[in-house]
């Protein structure tokens, strides 16, 4: 027999489908979203494919939020200079830092303000939706 005490103790479990299925509406935006256990440290966008993968799980919901944000954010740059402009803009900044001896993700600035982009983007819009 379960006691009342066991019934409080039950977590909800968020959809993380539907909650990054409706930031990425919420931007209209019509990427897809899938996930994958390839997704890297946290997730990927693939503008000829207009899709956003991310990672299966995550330690809490704030970091879904973000990751999606990030990957909102690639979206829009590619959705605001086409995907094959923004594919060769981003392609061109990650070979400039490998030419000054960094690497190529992470110093990439492209990379950069989207990661801040979704920082800021949570705290000022969905810190306490969630």
């Amino acid at each position: 027999m379960v006691t009342l005490k066991e019934v409080y103790q039950l977590n909800e479990r968020a959809d993380f489908q539907f909650i990054a299925q409706e930031l990425v509406d919420y931007y209209g935006l019509r990427s897809k979203i899938k996930f994958t256990a390839s997704a890297g440290v946290r997730g990927h966008y693939v503008p000829e494919k207009d899709t956003i993968f991310l990672k299966r799980s995550y330690p809490n919901v704030k970091e879904l939020i973000i990751s999606v944000l990030h990957e909102i954010q690639h979206a829009m740059d590619a959705k605001r200079l086409g995907r094959r402009r923004y594919s060769k803009k981003y392609d061109q900044a990650g070979t400039i830092a490998v030419h000054q001896g960094k690497d190529p993700y992470w110093d990439n600035k492209w990379e950069k303000r989207a990661e801040n982009w979704g920082k800021k983007e949570y705290r000022k819009r969905w810190k306490n939706k969630f």
